[in-house]
């Protein structure tokens, strides 16, 4: 009776994900206003020599986006349980689907840890947050240099106030990164302040605790770099989009507006599915007030910002929490533990 009700309970559950995510997934990709902007712009934008190849390498680049988000987690993940590549790969195009309808995808731990067959969740979890505080911080120190560079741009310099405000916030960036970059290279610490804050209680959390100090400062420091090549990754990515969006921007400059448009995504709490309109009117806003800095009056780029931001959802986001769809019927929310034959 409980293997049939176990059974029963993660088909149930198997369903109501797919069902949510594609309900979810519809409602924004056929009643979105972004998504029809990019429809009316698509027959001009497609005129460019260079687009079908660069659509191409957008495409290439989010497989090796998500690949290496599944080493990393795999490299995490195999220190509770052994798992192969293509099942981390699985995972983390799964955490994608059940985070659609979730907020600040919370859903993307959750929708990871049920693929594993052995591993406590909940320590899986600590472990995934772990792992993405990494991905947290290398678009902090993207997003920060960017207010770096920027900083001359908004306030004018030429005088020693404004001059002084600017190297007083530069070190003050500095520091705040070094604190941060220090505290997540020696998160093993935790363990010590739980243990000394939980007193008596520490018994029932000691393996989860035990979880902060399964990771020297080496794999942290793998997982920061990992991250980072993410980062220039899935940024690139949203260059080549405003290039065959037709936006006259350089590199550089291109990726000092991303990195303040990635930082402003990362403080607002959004839904991923809502995220679309957010990263949309961030991203607007950003280039906008760009181009007036400039002086330059540019109407078309702003849909062609909008077009580029909205692709670059619908390809880093949908595409993945479709595929991730198919492998939720993998996750098994309820399993039997073999050292007492209850549920788990």
């Amino acid at each position: 009776m409980k293997t049939k009700l176990r059974k029963t309970y993660n088909l149930l559950i198997r369903v109501f994900i797919i069902t949510m995510t594609f309900i979810f997934l519809y409602d924004q990709i056929f009643h979105s206003n972004d998504i029809q902007s990019v429809i009316d712009f698509f027959p001009q934008a497609i005129k460019s020599d260079w687009f079908v190849l660069q659509l191409i390498l957008v495409v290439v680049l989010l497989f090796v986006n998500y690949l290496l988000e599944s080493i990393k987690w795999k490299y995490f993940i195999d220190k509770l349980e052994n798992i192969s590549l293509l099942n981390s790969f699985e995972a983390v195009l799964t955490g994608i689907s059940v985070s659609m309808f979730m907020p600040n995808r919370v859903g993307d731990y959750f929708g990871r840890v049920f693929i594993l067959k052995k591993a406590d969740r909940i320590q899986a979890i600590l472990a995934t947050i772990i792992a993405s505080m990494s991905q947290l911080i290398a678009t902090i120190i993207f997003g920060s240099f960017a207010e770096i560079i920027a900083f001359p741009k908004i306030f004018a310099i030429d005088n020693s106030l404004n001059f002084g405000l600017y190297i007083g916030f530069i070190i003050g960036v500095i520091v705040a990164l070094f604190v941060i970059i220090f505290a997540y290279l020696n998160f093993s610490v935790f363990s010590g302040i739980i243990k000394r804050i939980s007193g008596r209680g520490y018994r029932k959390i000691k393996k989860y605790a035990n979880v902060f100090s399964l990771y020297s400062v080496k794999d942290l420091l793998f997982a920061l770099i990992i991250s980072l090549l993410r980062y220039l990754v899935f940024s690139f990515q949203f260059v080549l989009l405003l290039w065959m969006f037709q936006v006259e921007i350089s590199y550089f400059n291109a990726m000092t507006l991303i990195g303040l448009i990635y930082l402003g995504v990362t403080i607002i709490p959004t839904i991923a599915l809502t995220e679309i309109g957010v990263r949309g009117s961030v991203s607007v806003f950003v280039f906008n007030y760009y181009y007036e800095s400039m002086g330059i009056i540019n109407g078309s780029a702003e849909l062609g910002v909008v077009s580029a931001s909205t692709v670059l959802w619908f390809v880093n986001l949908v595409l993945p929490a479709a595929i991730g769809a198919f492998f939720v019927f993998n996750l098994k929310f309820f399993r039997k533990n073999s050292a007492n034959g209850k549920l788990d």
